[in-house]
């Protein structure tokens, strides 16, 4: 944003909100008195701004006081809200760091699943081994097993004596 837009928006006292719910211009005429020092914001931040946030940021600016002829600048949001919620910064890594945890736990989860799977699947060759190895001196070849229709659903088939 250029500088002459900057100053060419209609900023507003955010510490003095109007019944109506408007909000006091910022500056003051000649001779005017208002309730405390004001913080200024431009209108479209004011109206995004919710009350919590409007209220911290008055307090904060009112607590910094002005201690010269210059006015004291505050940040409209605090560094902590920043960081848990509100802020492009904050919100932002936030947001990754949860959606990071989600994915992580979830490929956790099909990894497991997975794990399960193939230790039931050890499980059944290894009994089938021991079966062949009292029959045969011959060693397990699964794919032969599944050629011949061992371990597709249930227990495992038992092989005949005469197997080869």
């Amino acid at each position: 944003m250029s500088l002459r837009k900057w100053v060419q928006e209609k900023w507003v006292d955010i510490g003095s909100k109007r019944k109506d719910g408007s909000y006091a211009p910022c500056g003051r005429s000649k001779g005017e008195k208002r309730k405390g020092y004001p913080k200024c914001v431009p209108l479209a931040k004011a109206r995004s701004m919710s009350e919590g946030q409007r209220r911290s940021a008055v307090a904060r600016k009112r607590a910094a006081g002005n201690t010269g002829p210059k006015p004291t600048n505050v940040s409209t949001f605090s560094k902590r809200e920043n960081m848990q919620k509100g802020g492009s910064v904050g919100e932002k890594y936030y947001n990754q760091a949860k959606e990071k945890q989600a994915k992580f736990k979830e490929s956790e989860k099909q990894l497991d699943k997975k794990y399960k799977e193939i230790q039931e699947k050890e499980r059944e060759f290894e009994y089938i081994n021991s079966i062949h190895q009292e029959d045969s001196t011959r060693r397990y070849n699964p794919v032969e097993h599944y050629k011949k229709g061992g371990l597709i659903r249930g227990k495992p088939k038992l092989a005949k004596k005469g197997w080869k």
